[in-house]
């Protein structure tokens, strides 16, 4: 029990031995390592803001374009050759009426000839092979 009591005692003159603030050096160099410590953090922070900002600008950009194309009918359904004759389309010669048109875009083109410029509408199938067209007055 000695040795404990010793031990105590001893512990006790050290704590009590020890300055009760630090010194003003050690004070400055805490805040400064604190300092440092804290902008990477902030860096971090201000990247992931950046990519969240063009995560979200690119999902609201292409759920705007995705809504001003010009689809027939959604993607993954068949359109039947009389539902774009309906919509003014004449189907070419070439356009394949066997292949079902699943994934159709249209794409507007401007046709030049002698006598002026013609706006025209050109559906494409998923295959790339242009399937119809219509005539935009």
């Amino acid at each position: 029990m000695r040795n404990e009591a010793d031990l105590k005692n001893a512990i006790e003159r050290f704590v009590a031995s020890l300055p009760r603030e630090a010194s003003p050096a050690a004070e400055q160099r805490a805040l400064a390592r604190f300092r440092a410590l804290r902008k990477p953090r902030s860096r971090v922070w201000a990247y992931a803001g950046g990519i969240a900002a063009c995560l979200v600008l690119s999902l609201v950009l292409g759920i705007e374009w995705q809504a001003s194309q010009d689809r027939p009918q959604r993607a993954g359904q068949a359109v039947p050759a009389s539902s774009l004759a309906a919509a003014g389309f004449i189907m070419l010669p070439y356009g394949q009426n066997d292949v079902p048109l699943e994934q159709a875009v249209i794409v507007r083109v401007k046709m030049e000839s002698a006598t002026g410029s013609i706006d025209a509408d050109l559906l494409v199938g998923q295959d790339g092979m242009a399937r119809a067209f219509r005539l935009v007055e």
